[in-house]
């Protein structure tokens, strides 16, 4: 075995100490904890709340960014089958890596009227167990790709971590995650339990 330099791992852990920290600090949600909650600022819909949001299911989904051409075969199935999640009497909060200029550029294009919050430093991610992609999102990667190929669909500019998994929780009327799946998105898993 090769002795690891001292000063090469220092230097390691000196650039890679936030994503340490993170990886470190992730907890895995699961169903019957009670949601993390957050007030952050939209890109379309102002100031969001997630404790205004008791007393209605809530389904939020974290993607990577608009660049990403897996995230916007995602959106375009999220945009198709929206209507679906409001008629269980759901609201939608969509979490992305993206920056401003981009993401008004894909809010306006795709007509998003659900809110559209920022999290480029990645601390929602992590509060909601989100970290490195699952092993079965990179499974799905190939399949997703061909999907993106075919809608025309080609990737856009890096603004996140290209390795930061997605995710979709669905939270009841009191704030208790009722689903939770890290991984790409999965419509009908949300529908089952709305």
């Amino acid at each position: 075995k090769k002795a690891v330099n001292k000063s090469y791992m220092k230097l390691y852990i000196k650039k890679n100490r936030n994503f340490i920290v993170k990886i470190m600090e992730k907890k895995d949600l699961v169903v019957g904890d009670e949601a993390p909650l957050f007030k952050l600022d939209s890109f379309n819909a102002g100031s969001v709340d997630l404790a205004e949001f008791k007393g209605q299911k809530t389904v939020v989904i974290f993607s990577r960014y608009f660049g990403c051409p897996i995230c916007l075969v995602d959106l375009s199935t999220l945009m198709k089958r929206k209507a679906e999640i409001e008629d269980k009497g759901a609201k939608i909060l969509y979490i992305t890596q993206s920056g401003e200029k981009i993401a008004q550029e894909y809010i306006e294009k795709e007509s998003i009227d659900f809110p559209v919050i920022p999290n480029s430093k990645d601390e929602l991610y992590a509060k909601y167990g989100l970290g490195v992609m699952t092993a079965g999102a990179f499974t799905e990667i190939r399949s997703k790709l061909k999907e993106a190929k075919e809608l025309g669909i080609e990737h856009g500019e890096y603004e996140g971590w290209e390795k930061q998994g997605p995710g979709q929780f669905v939270i009841d009327e009191d704030g208790i995650i009722i689903h939770a799946s890290t991984g790409w998105l999965d419509v009908d898993s949300i529908l089952s339990v709305l």
